[in-house]
């Protein structure tokens, strides 16, 4: 066998590998074709909300009175949230706590579990790539953790949720990765791709800037929406400088440059601000 026909094999058979999971769900009834979409509104700094009929689900939801970020609100039925990781500017358990009930559950990877407070909190654990009915039993919103990686080596996923019939891939603070092309191949094509720009470096505790990016920064931010085969790419976690975490210069700018120059569209939201997919 050639060595390219090789190379074509194995990326055919990690897509499979990758489909199945979904392909399971499917099979379940879990992935229902609803023409009704979702309502998606960006909520401060990675966070975002979606709406889609009697559900709503929180990803990376935060409210902090230090940026005067907007509290959390909800108006269905049932309320839920993912995270795509733990750390407190991804996961803020008293802000759920205020938008939840006694219904509400928080899904997580299976590895975050034991990095999070957990207390008055009903949590999931899923495994990576298994399938949720985040709607319970509705089938409208189904979600799946599919790979991440971290930029300290802790527990990472990103998140795809397809509901009314469209489908969004949340990316948390990821950096840059080799899953991107079997994840656009086997979940793909995207209505929306949410992706970190900053290309954050940080000096705090024991971590020393090395000078080497903890986080996408705008061009690699770009070119992975592009891998994803996303339809457009909005642009989250950046516009926090500090005095011990920097970002790259001008992160919105420079992501609008790179847009146009690989042929991107590029979909700018403020915080707070809605779009219908």
């Amino acid at each position: 066998m050639k060595r390219r026909d090789l190379i074509r094999t194995i990326a055919s058979a990690a897509s499979l590998n990758l489909l199945a999971p979904l392909a399971r769900g499917a099979a379940a009834g879990w992935v229902k074709p609803s023409p009704g979409g979702m309502r998606i509104q960006r909520l401060a700094w990675a966070g975002i909300k979606i709406e889609c009929d009697t559900t709503t689900l929180f990803i990376d939801a935060t409210s902090s009175d230090e940026y005067k970020d907007m509290k959390l609100e909800v108006s269905t039925e049932n309320r839920h949230a993912l995270i795509t990781h733990h750390h407190s500017d991804h996961y803020d358990p008293a802000a759920l706590k205020t938008v939840f009930d006694k219904k509400s559950r928080l899904y997580c990877s299976v590895d975050t579990i034991p990095w999070i407070d957990t207390r008055d909190i009903r949590v999931q654990p899923v495994p990576l790539y298994h399938p949720i009915d985040v709607s319970r039993w509705t089938g409208d919103l189904v979600a799946i953790p599919v790979p991440a990686v971290d930029g300290f080596g802790h527990p990472q996923v990103s998140w795809v949720v397809q509901a009314g019939g469209k489908k969004i891939i949340h990316c948390g603070d990821t950096l840059w990765h080799g899953y991107w092309r079997d994840i656009g191949i086997a979940y793909g094509p995207f209505d929306i791709a949410f992706m970190p720009i900053n290309g954050a470096r940080l000096n705090q505790g024991q971590v020393n800037d090395t000078g080497i990016p903890a986080v996408l920064g705008p061009e690699q931010a770009v070119v992975a929406s592009k891998l994803l085969r996303a339809r457009m790419v909005c642009p989250i976690h950046y516009g926090r400088p500090e005095s011990d975490y920097f970002e790259t210069p001008d992160p919105e700018g420079n992501f609008l440059r790179f847009a146009r120059e690989r042929g991107a569209v590029p979909l700018l939201l403020k915080q707070g601000e809605w779009t219908n997919v």
